[in-house]
């Protein structure tokens, strides 16, 4: 998984990105046209599995939190502005912390940290501080084996919700933020098949936050839109085709055309036979998509995570897309839509 931001105030697209083996960040500094230096690598805990980025402590430069899913902790880099980043500091989580997100969840300016911790089947929230540390976190139960969660305002009311997603259930929880650093009781409803990704946005300009998923069993091959009623609850999933594949996964929205609509982006995460790959769909008025073009990322990768941005400045969105099996690398999709 990646994350991206100007690490060193140059102007310049940077990347971070988690090494789960090697128990690492490694940040990569960019040269422009879409490029990178060589990574310089910090620790963190046992198997890093997610990261967020954000000025944690105010001071007008980047830092990193990262979860570590087999040490149960969460590491804290404050960035020095110069592409460097100092130890880590380290909070306890639940157990198997696999997912996280930032936000000023108590309007106090600052940001705050919310993880999804999978075997204890709640999130985790840190609220921050100005100098870059977080208070113990408050958890809220969620679905069993939670693995992602969604920040938004799914209500309207100007507080920032949380939506979980299950990869085992096909369940999809909601939790309803107060405007205080805390959150109200779940409620949960039941979702056609299991969801493996998610993202918010309003998808048919109505004003009111969306869903975006990617279906697992026994919707394959599809991704589902599930439109907001502006009340934390949303309508029935609507379905798209997304390309062959056996599990489509990591989802993410930008407006890749220029149209001034959101499309979607979509890694198959595994494939059988061998044909992986990352498909965009392009976003229509009504809240629907259409499969444009599916990109190989080659037979032997495994895409973990990627991550959208204009890295060669050309006023087009891009993709980076890391590969997680063989080859350790990350891969740059530029965009050539006309």
């Amino acid at each position: 998984m990646i994350a991206l931001g100007d690490f060193n105030g140059d102007g310049i697209l940077d990347l971070a990105a988690i090494n789960f083996n090697g128990n690492t960040v490694s940040v990569l500094l960019g040269v422009g046209s879409g490029r990178f230096g060589t990574q310089a690598t910090f620790p963190v805990g046992i198997n890093p599995i997610s990261i967020v980025v954000g000025d944690f402590c105010g001071d007008g430069r980047l830092d990193l939190a990262v979860v570590n899913y087999s040490d149960d902790t969460m590491s804290v880099l404050l960035g020095t502005g110069t592409g460097s980043f100092g130890a880590q500091i380290i909070y306890s989580t639940g157990f198997q912390p696999c997912w996280i997100v930032t936000g000023d969840l108590n309007g106090d300016g600052r940001l705050d940290l919310v993880v999804v911790n999978s075997y204890s089947s709640n999130v985790g929230v840190f609220l921050g501080n100005d100098s870059g540390n977080f208070g113990p976190q408050t958890t809220y139960p969620t679905i069993a084996s939670a693995a992602l969660v969604v920040i938004n305002d799914f209500n309207g009311d100007a507080h920032l919700d949380l939506v979980v997603i299950s990869s085992s259930w096909p369940t999809i929880s909601v939790l309803l933020g107060t405007g205080s650093g805390t959150f109200r009781s779940q409620t949960t409803f039941v979702s056609t098949s299991r969801v493996y990704s998610a993202a918010a946005g309003d998808f048919n300009g109505d004003g009111r936050v969306d869903l975006v998923v990617s279906n697992g069993p026994p919707s394959l091959f599809n991704v589902g839109v599930l439109l907001g009623n502006g009340d934390g609850s949303f309508g029935l999933q609507t379905t798209f085709y997304a390309g062959s594949g056996s599990t489509l996964q990591w989802i993410v929205i930008n407006d890749f055309n220029g149209d001034g609509l959101t499309d979607v982006a979509v890694a198959n995460y595994v494939s059988r036979p061998l044909i992986r790959s990352v498909s965009v769909l392009l976003g229509t008025a009504n809240g629907s998509f259409v499969l444009k073009t599916t990109i190989a990322t080659g037979n032997d990768s495994i895409v973990y995570g990627f991550a959208v941005a204009d890295f060669n400045n050309d006023g087009r969105l891009d993709l980076a897309v890391p590969d997680s099996k063989t080859k350790n690398r990350v891969n740059i999709f530029l965009n050539t839509c006309t």
